[in-house]
C-alpha cells in the first residue's frame, strides 16, 4: 500500500464525500499490518478535522443525511458494531456535534472511524451509505483478496500500491466492476460501468449503453 499524502487524501475523500452517500464511496479499508497503526493515527487525525454543518458554508465538509430514518440506520450500524466489541475511534458518540440553531433538527452526523471489527459484522458486510468507514489490518495479498471478495457486493474497489505486479494481480482477482489503482472515481464515459454480484447486472457507458436504451424486436415469418 502507498502511504503518501496523495494516498491519504484520496482515500479520505473517497470515504466521506457527500457524507458517504455515494454508491462508490469507501466503507471498508484494508491496510497492511506493517503500516496499520501509523495509518490509523493519520486517518483519524484527518477525520477529526472535518467540519459538519450547512453545506452552503464552504468551510463545512459534510452536510446532512437524506432523512431521519436513514440517519437512524447509519448510526445503528455504529452502535451495533460497538456492542460487538469494535472500537469507535472518532465520530458518532465520541465527539459532540455542534450545530447552528437553524440546523439543530437536521440529520447530521460526525464522520466515524471503526476498528477492531470482525469481517462478519453488519458494518463490514452491508452497505451503510453514510459517513462511516471500517479500517482493518491484513497480512498477505491472498488473504486480503479473499476477504474483499467474500462480500456480497462488488461495484468498485481501489488498490493503492507501488508495485506494478501487484497492481495487475490484485485488479484481476477482485470480483468488482471497476478497479481504481492509486486513484478514485477517475471516469470516462467511453468506459463500461457496472457492478458484480449484488451490485447490479449489465454495463453502461458508450457502446455498452446501447442495449440499455435499445428495445430489440423479434419478427418471425413463415413462408
Amino acid at each position: 500500500m502507498v502511504g503518501g499524502a496523495g494516498c491519504m487524501y484520496n482515500i479520505h475523500r473517497s470515504s466521506f464525500s457527500n457524507q458517504g452517500e455515494i454508491c462508490l464511496t469507501t466503507s471498508r479499508i484494508y491496510v497492511h499490518r506493517s503500516i496499520y497503526d501509523n495509518y490509523i493515527n493519520r486517518f483519524v487525525d484527518a477525520t477529526k478535522k472535518l467540519t459538519v454543518g450547512d453545506p452552503s458554508d464552504e468551510n463545512n465538509k459534510l452536510g446532512a443525511l437524506i432523512s431521519k430514518e436513514h440517519l437512524a440506520k447509519v448510526t445503528g450500524y455504529v452502535e451495533q458494531a460497538e456492542k460487538e466489541g469494535a472500537s469507535i475511534l472518532c465520530g458518532h458518540g465520541k465527539e459532540p456535534l455542534t450545530l447552528p440553531v437553524k440546523n439543530k433538527n437536521g440529520y447530521f452526523m460526525r464522520p466515524t472511524v471503526i476498528t477492531n471489527i470482525k469481517d462478519d459484522s453488519p458494518a463490514m458486510t452491508e452497505e451503510i451509505f453514510g459517513p462511516v468507514v471500517c479500517i482493518v489490518p491484513f497480512d498477505s495479498e491472498d488473504e486480503v483478496v479473499q476477504r474483499a471478495n467474500s462480500l456480497p457486493y462488488g461495484l468498485a474497489a481501489c488498490v493503492w500500491t507501488e508495485s506494478s505486479g501487484r497492481t495487475h494481480r490484485v485488479s484481476q482477482q477482485l470480483d468488482v466492476g471497476t478497479v481504481w489503482v492509486n486513484c478514485w472515481v477517475v471516469r470516462d464515459l467511453n468506459m463500461p460501468f457496472g457492478g458484480a454480484k449484488q451490485s447490479g447486472i449489465g454495463r453502461e457507458g458508450f457502446k455498452d449503453s446501447l442495449e440499455f436504451y435499445t428495445e430489440i424486436k423479434t419478427i418471425c415469418i413463415k413462408h
